[in-house]
Order: structure tokens, then sequence, then C-alpha cells
């Protein structure tokens, strides 16, 4: 597969892989796979939010700061 990037852009990508050491399409699939990572990650987030928020509307007793402490270190 083609794909078609401006000049600029695949300057900017080849010179990172080479310093990094691997070929452009190693590391534009590391890319893809990091971005598909990090939504995997935003995803879990949102959903960890909500169902807090469903925990509170029903009553239970959250500590907002305990929560975003626990959902941050989830992040990382």
């Amino acid at each position: 597969m083609t794909i078609e990037l401006p000049r600029d852009v695949e300057a900017r990508l080849k010179q990172t892989a080479l310093a990094q050491g691997v070929s452009l399409d190693d590391y534009v699939e590391r890319l893809v796979a990091e971005s598909d990572l990090r939504q995997t990650h935003v995803s879990e987030f949102r959903a960890g939010i909500a169902e807090r928020m469903i925990s509170s509307d029903a009553g239970a007793d959250v500590d907002g700061e305990e929560v975003m402490a626990r959902l941050i270190a989830e992040l990382k």
C-alpha cells in the first residue's frame, strides 16, 4: 500500500525513524500501535469514570480525590 504524505511530513518521519535506528515502516507501525494503545487507555478511563458516576448516583460514598488518583495511576 502506498500513502501519500506531504514531503515535509515524510522527511520528519524518516529523520525520526533513522534517529531511532528503525525503518520508516517499523516506525509508522509503532506510531499506529501507540495510538491504538492510547485510545484503549482513554476508553478505559472514560468507562472507569462512568462506573464511578453510576456508583455515586446510586448513593455509594465516593471520595473524589481517591477516585481520580486511582484513575490517573491506571493511565500510567
